[in-house]
């Protein structure tokens, strides 16, 4: 399986945007859209809560602030491996519809 990845954040952080098999696309929009969506969120929320908590964090140094974007992005990163996987599995197995709809459902990602 080949997965093609796109940076995001300028950071590091990559994004799935199409995966191939035996040289045949497997990920439709619907697969990579959920994937998408899923890294939007997770991102959104780690930055809302380095906002929130920019205040009792004090006055960091520039390497300090490096640690705890790295820290964040990481965790985040490791949350989202299942998910990921799980989709890409489904979109291999001609599964997409009924796990990207469930995804999306479950964790209120729009459609």
């Amino acid at each position: 399986m080949a997965i093609r990845l796109l940076p995001l954040y300028g950071k590091g952080v990559q994004v799935v945007t199409s995966a191939e098999v035996d040289s045949g696309p497997v990920l439709d929009s619907e697969v990579s859209g959920a994937i998408v969506s899923l890294r939007e969120r997770f991102e959104a929320v780690r930055r809302g809560e380095i906002h929130r908590l920019r205040g009792r964090l004090g006055n960091l140094s520039p390497d300090q602030a490096d640690v705890v974007e790295s820290l964040s992005r990481g965790i985040i990163e490791n949350v989202l491996q299942a998910p990921v996987a799980m989709l890409l599995k489904a979109a291999v197995d001609n599964r997409s519809p009924q796990i990207v709809a469930t995804v999306r459902r479950v964790l209120n990602l729009p459609t």
